[in-house]
């Protein structure tokens, strides 16, 4: 304490060396902290740098316009499948009084009638193209527009198949709608179509069922696509030789008749009666040692009809056998275009 006293400018200054190395450690040490934490801020930011270089759109002008180009033709290729399918797009479907739907469900009804019977087609008990429950009841007012939509794209797929010929018409079955039952139809973000769902089961033959299928693809202003297939032979064992059923060829019974040595007169001994008398042989003249030899004449061709033709007897065996077809198929319906965001 003496000596504090005795040299009062050394102690202060020793003190004061003391407190600024205080102060100098804390500052470093909030310094060293402060630089741990911006060493690993730098190192994250460097590794999301260096990841990012090393894809390919990394954002440099050139890629940026790059994607740029790529972005505008794809919006000019989504242009043009609108452009293609503005044709199967309704224009608006407006809700319809539930009478009038129901006058021009009977008249469909029976225009589709008409046809498959012109066409010789069998058509099932109470056929009413789906729309069975409508032969007793109203449609919900709020579900005339769709129903009448979807009544427009079955008939006109029926009068194809009715084109087609098939000789009996199965079984049909239309899928309810959700405005059917006081539901409402919601799109998902991202649907442009809406599917209505068919199934339709016909006899017929091989090209009645491919004249059909190919309908489906080709109509307009309907869009269908096929979900389902199954094609099954009506019958389910194979042909046997009993089923064809062939006439013998007339040439073929005379040649027959014509090649019998004993011309249809020779009888067995246990026959009864008496054998016809064969006719006597004509007397031939002599022929003299000086006259020229008589040419034999060449023999006739054999006939072809009496050879068997191994198409025909195919086609007698395999031809006259249908199949039985069960497609389901979508009426698809374009909903109203969305505006594309731009890039």
């Amino acid at each position: 304490m003496n000596w504090i006293k005795s040299n009062p400018f050394v102690s202060t200054l020793a003190a004061i060396t003391l407190v600024i190395c205080g102060l100098l450690y804390f500052v470093a040490s909030k310094g060293s902290a402060k630089y741990e934490a911006a060493k690993t801020t730098f190192d994250e930011a460097f590794q999301k740098v260096s990841t990012s270089e090393s894809i390919p759109l990394y954002p440099l002008a050139e890629n940026r316009d790059a994607k740029r180009k790529t972005l505008n033709e794809y919006r000019e290729a989504i242009e043009g499948l609108r452009t293609v399918f503005n044709p199967y797009r309704p224009e608006k479907i407006e809700d319809i009084s539930p009478q009038e739907f129901t006058d021009r469900l009977k008249a469909a009804s029976e225009e589709v009638s008409k046809a498959l019977e012109e066409a010789g087609c069998e058509l099932p008990n109470g056929f009413f193209l789906g729309f069975e429950k409508y032969r007793t009841e109203l449609a919900q007012s709020n579900a005339t527009g769709e129903l009448d939509y979807q009544l427009n794209g079955i008939k006109h797929a029926l009068l194809e198949l009715a084109a087609a010929r098939p000789t009996q018409l199965i079984h049909t079955y239309r899928e309810d709608l959700p405005e059917e039952t006081g539901g409402k139809y919601e799109p998902a973000a991202d649907d442009v179509t809406r599917d209505f769902g068919y199934e339709v089961t016909f006899k017929g033959s091989e090209n009645a069922a491919r004249e059909f299928l190919s309908s489906l693809g080709k109509t307009e202003p309907f869009y269908y696509v096929v979900r389902c297939l199954k094609v099954q032979n009506e019958r389910s064992t194979p042909p046997k030789v009993d089923d064809a059923k062939f006439e013998k060829p007339q040439a073929a019974a005379e040649a027959a008749e014509a090649s019998n040595p004993f011309g249809g007169a020779f009888v067995l001994p246990d026959d009864v009666g008496e054998a016809p008398v064969a006719p006597e042989p004509e007397a031939v003249a002599p022929v003299k040692e000086d006259a020229a030899p008589v040419k034999e004449e060449a023999a006739p061709a054999p006939d072809d009809s009496s050879v068997p033709d191994s198409s025909r007897i195919l086609a007698q065996v395999l031809g006259s056998e249908e199949v039985i077809v069960f497609v389901r198929f979508d009426l698809t319906q374009f909903l109203p275009s969305k505006e594309l965001p731009k890039p």
